[in-house]
């Protein structure tokens, strides 16, 4: 199944709820009719026939008729052996250094574009140090 995150802020109208107001990165999940409440599948049916870059997905605690155009998918995450793991382990101090040394209290979007560059090369360095100092009975191949 597929990970989703909203890719903006939006903002919409409940009659239960009042207005609503999700930030972007909030996460998701796409749902089928199963999860409308039969009241309500009529108006939802209606909606996506209306409108057909439109999903449901589960959303506040409720079924909700998005576009697909606020959704980001990721659909292929792997699982990670334990090498891995442990490579991404070590590159968490390194990381914390780096975004310590140009200010924790800032947000990812707030980064100019070479904070970023050097972010990943940080990240990306440490664990592949990590996994070529690795003994070689733990390396599957």
């Amino acid at each position: 199944m597929p990970i989703i995150w909203t890719r903006r802020r939006s903002s919409w109208h409940d009659p239960k709820q009042g207005w609503i107001s999700l930030p972007p990165g909030l996460r998701t999940q796409y749902v089928g009719f199963g999860a409308v409440p039969k009241r309500e599948q009529k108006i939802f049916r209606s909606i996506l026939k209306r409108n057909p870059r439109y999903v449901l997905v589960w959303l506040m605690c409720g079924v909700r008729a998005v576009s697909k155009d606020m959704l980001l998918e990721v659909t292929t995450m792997t699982d990670a052996t334990d090498l891995e793991k442990a490579a991404m382990t070590a590159a968490l101090a390194p990381m914390g250094e780096y975004v310590g040394s140009i200010g924790m209290q800032r947000p990812l979007a707030d980064y100019k574009k070479e904070e970023v560059l050097t972010l990943i090369e940080v990240v990306i360095t440490a664990y592949q140090n990590h996994m070529a100092n690795a003994d070689s009975d733990s390396i599957p191949f």
